[in-house]
């Protein structure tokens, strides 16, 4: 099978610009600054070729752009389907290093899964609310011996409650693993 060295693999056609009008409005759509004189002027001195047919391959395009001055539009603008397509591979690249980088930080130990996490907290507030329940149980007789009935040592009962409330709260907040037992649907 014989290639067409002027056919476009991608796109099966040759990448032409039918005319020198055609690269004029190509290039001033994507920012360039370009006069029709101009154009016209540097297609005869030959720093743009034009073909026989008068088409212009989109190669020369791009090499005569690259020597012209940018004023405005985006790269966005252009036609040409090599710069959309190269721009397309750069954002897969980036997508794909940072889908490479999430992994080895999760391998690292740096995220856990969603599950994991909500499992994790589930079961940390069943033993904070354990402990306080106990908390309470063992301690409400000294708490209420602590103040004799009497309102005017609430400052007492206060002081002992916040210091075992600090004590539960140290408790709960260590890397301690806990085991807890759920019960019925998730």
């Amino acid at each position: 099978m014989v290639k067409d060295k002027n056919k476009n693999e991608t796109t099966g056609h040759a990448p032409l610009f039918k005319n020198l009008q055609a690269v004029l409005e190509h290039l001033k759509k994507a920012g360039f600054k370009i006069s029709q004189p101009k154009l016209y002027k540097n297609s005869k001195t030959g720093q743009i070729r034009v073909n026989p047919d008068g088409t212009v391959w989109e190669s020369e395009v791009r090499g005569y752009a690259s020597t012209l001055k940018r004023v405005g539009g985006k790269i966005d603008d252009l036609n040409d389907i090599h710069s959309r397509r190269s721009a397309k591979d750069i954002l897969l690249i980036d997508e794909k290093i940072l889908k490479i980088k999430f992994e080895n930080e999760k391998e690292q130990g740096k995220y856990i899964l969603r599950k994991d996490f909500e499992a994790e907290l589930a079961a940390r507030a069943v033993v904070f609310e354990s402990g306080f329940r106990h908390l309470f149980n063992m301690k409400a007789r000294e708490w209420i011996a602590l103040v004799n009935g009497r309102v005017e040592k609430s400052p007492d009962l206060l002081q002992h409650l916040n210091a075992a409330l600090d004590e539960q709260l140290n408790y709960y907040a260590t890397t301690r693993v806990y085991q807890v037992m759920f019960e019925g649907d998730t």
